[in-house]
């Protein structure tokens, strides 16, 4: 098969687009998938760099997360899917032509639907990380309810545009922060209610008050880190509760334990498990409840520059690869 695999630790002359064994069927509940596409994740990037903990295991080593393609060989159990389904999800190593998805239990990262009618290859899979990220930080982690407010960071990025989206649909008031005015133009056409330039007014949490006459925001839905800290904190109204899935920005902060106790705050980390919530999302999708954010699509052998995109920042929803 076709794969674009790791080959060492480096910038993006360590990417190689090469020929690596087929997987073959080794559980009787395995699903062998042809991939047509696949959704980029800072996860990549950060694999690629051996940043943020996330050295590969080994070399050479296929990244890769969420996935869209057609079932070509199925287990001796399996029962959910048949060869010549389209199905889309999340696994490891999906940055090949054929991936091996394990069905069945509760297998971590292991979770697949059949693909929605009318909805693309690429369209597909844009949606299942990112979306279950969102849908665990809001809902599982979160506790987000109707008539809230939420602070939305990052509103154009890949987990950012679904968090607005899964908010809406909850019935949220959503104020959301991104880098340049045309992002948030598109975030205000996704459903967000106000926007605030980030870039432009770093400290944003007077802002954010302003917005809620004073009282600040239910639930603060983070990804970035150091840089937002102290304005994401100063946003919240007492009970509140920020919900951080990333540090992509820094790792670092102060914490003021007297405000944390006193105003009754709540610091959560989230994670995101697809095969917990994937069956829920694909539901609100064929509902047209939340649809795939696309940015820009490239071949898979153009993964290097697919990175570049990512590493800029000059980006809205998600990035795909494509395999031929």
């Amino acid at each position: 098969m076709k794969a674009l695999y790791l080959s060492k630790k480096g910038n993006t002359d360590a990417l190689v687009y090469d020929d690596l064994p087929d997987p073959v069927i080794e559980d009787p509940m395995d699903v062998i998938v042809r991939v047509r596409a696949a959704g980029m994740n800072r996860l990549d990037v950060m694999q690629r760099a051996g940043t943020h903990g996330a050295t590969p295991p080994q070399y050479p080593f296929i990244s890769g997360r969420e996935f869209a393609g057609d079932v070509v060989e199925v287990g001796s159990q399996v029962t959910g899917f048949k060869t010549g389904d389209r199905i889309y999800g999340a696994a490891s190593r999906c940055y090949a032509e054929l991936t091996r998805v394990r069905l069945g239990g509760r297998i971590h990262q292991d979770a697949a639907e059949p693909i929605p009618d009318g909805l693309s290859y690429e369209e597909a899979a844009s949606i299942p990380t990112s979306t279950s990220m969102a849908f665990h930080m809001l809902h599982c982690d979160g506790k987000l309810r109707s008539e809230q407010v939420v602070l939305i960071m990052g509103g154009g990025s890949g987990t950012g545009v679904y968090g607005i989206q899964f908010a809406k649909a909850a019935g949220a008031r959503v104020i959301t922060t991104a880098g340049s005015d045309e992002k948030l133009e598109k975030a205000k056409a996704l459903g967000a209610d106000e926007v605030i330039n980030h870039r432009e007014m770093p400290e944003f949490s007077a802002r954010v008050r302003e917005l809620t006459g004073g009282q600040g925001v239910d639930l603060v839905f983070e990804h970035i880190g150091t840089p937002v800290w102290e304005s994401c904190w100063a946003s919240l109204k007492r009970r509140g509760r920020l919900v951080i899935c990333g540090v992509t920005a820094g790792h670092w902060v102060s914490l003021h334990l007297g405000q944390l106790w006193s105003r009754e705050l709540g610091v959560i980390g989230s994670t995101n498990y697809p095969e917990e919530d994937f069956n829920a999302i694909s539901r609100l999708v064929e509902r047209g409840l939340v649809h795939g954010v696309v940015d820009s699509v490239f071949p898979l052998e153009k993964t290097a520059e697919a990175q570049k995109r990512m590493e800029s920042g000059d980006f809205f929803g998600k990035i795909v690869l494509t395999v031929s």
